[in-house]
């Protein structure tokens, strides 16, 4: 991705929405990290993106391996009756990976809810 010109700028500046709140407090960190701020500022724009990019990468393994975890979770014997009590809200017209999917999320949040340790 090349470097957005001035007007690409403004233009891309309209699109993301600014929580004042959180400019606030990373003009903050900004100005109390000086040096940090100039290493950012000095790496090259692909090592930016990569970093960016592994970022995001451990955020979604996270959020697999998490996914996976509660699923586990799920398939023991003993979660039988959440899991049937679980199937019975989902409509049967979704499409099958959809349910699943609606389901996993059923399940993640009832153990967030119920403070279940997955281990």
């Amino acid at each position: 991705m090349a470097i957005a010109s001035p007007k690409k700028k403004e233009e891309l500046a309209k699109q993301f929405k600014i929580n004042p709140e959180i400019d606030s407090k990373l003009n903050a960190f900004m100005k109390a990290e000086p040096d940090l701020v100039q290493y950012v500022k000095d790496l090259p724009r692909e090592q930016l993106e990569r970093k960016f990019l592994l970022r995001k990468m451990r955020d979604q393994e996270q959020k697999e391996g998490y996914s996976a975890k509660v699923k586990a979770w799920l398939e023991k014997p003993e979660q039988a009756d959440l899991a049937k009590s679980l199937r019975a809200t989902i409509s049967p017209n979704m499409k099958p990976e959809r349910q699943e999917q609606a389901i996993l999320t059923q399940a993640k949040n009832y153990v967030r809810n119920n403070k279940i340790k997955l281990g």
